[in-house]
């Protein structure tokens, strides 16, 4: 487990479902009371507390399932997070025909996605274009990178001491604390985003086109 606090918000699920069982067990019971005791099935003062249960756990329900299914990280407020940066130049691959920093591997499908495998430090990585990009030519940023806040005059700084080959990732991590706890959130990685930079499209190997 990431964080202690994620335990909150392991006992607040485990509270819902008990109170969806209350909510069964006493919906139930009040019915048969009312059967026994006054010979009816329905009355208004019983629908009302059915409701106000009922709509009591709906609101539960929605608060728990919104911080723990639907938090928009770029939403939040910032407190509640910390973002970190690394910057790495790539290491080029030397072949008889091309040489290339990065492989793009062009994906199939209703909605296809490009993988992208580079080396940086001897090591290979593999991300795809969902939480990726591959920018070349003057510009090191593009639309998709946009919306990451990124130093410009260090993205500049990169440029020149790497020849336009590097990686710069972005690291998005929900802080250790009750709020995130509770959507099972705390010490974990929101998001992470990698912006490849090379010199121009001939250092990128396309497979698949």
């Amino acid at each position: 487990m990431k964080s202690a606090w994620n335990l909150v918000g392991m006992a607040l699920w485990l509270l819902l479902i008990v109170y969806f069982a209350y909510i069964i067990h006493d919906m139930r019971a009040r019915r048969l009371r009312l059967i026994v005791t006054e010979k009816k099935s329905f009355t208004w003062r019983n629908f009302w507390i059915s409701f106000g249960e009922l709509a009591a756990f709906l609101l539960f329900l929605w608060g728990m399932s919104y911080s723990t299914f639907f938090l928009d990280v770029k939403k939040m407020d910032q407190s509640r997070i910390t973002t970190s940066y690394t910057y790495k130049p790539l290491i080029i691959r030397y072949r008889d025909d091309q040489s290339d920093y990065v492989t793009v591997q062009n994906g199939t499908g209703r909605k296809p996605i490009q993988n992208y495998t580079f080396y940086v430090d001897g090591g290979k990585y593999l991300v795809n274009s969902t939480n990726a990009t591959v920018v070349y030519g003057k510009s090191n940023l593009n639309i998709q990178a946009e919306t990451y806040k990124w130093n410009k005059e260090w993205l500049n700084h990169l440029d020149t001491r790497y020849q336009k080959a590097w990686v710069a990732t972005v690291t998005t991590t929900y802080k250790k604390n009750l709020f995130n706890g509770i959507g099972l959130h705390a010490g974990r990685q929101a998001d992470r985003f990698s912006l490849i930079r090379i010199p121009d499209k001939s250092f990128m190997d396309v497979v698949g086109d």
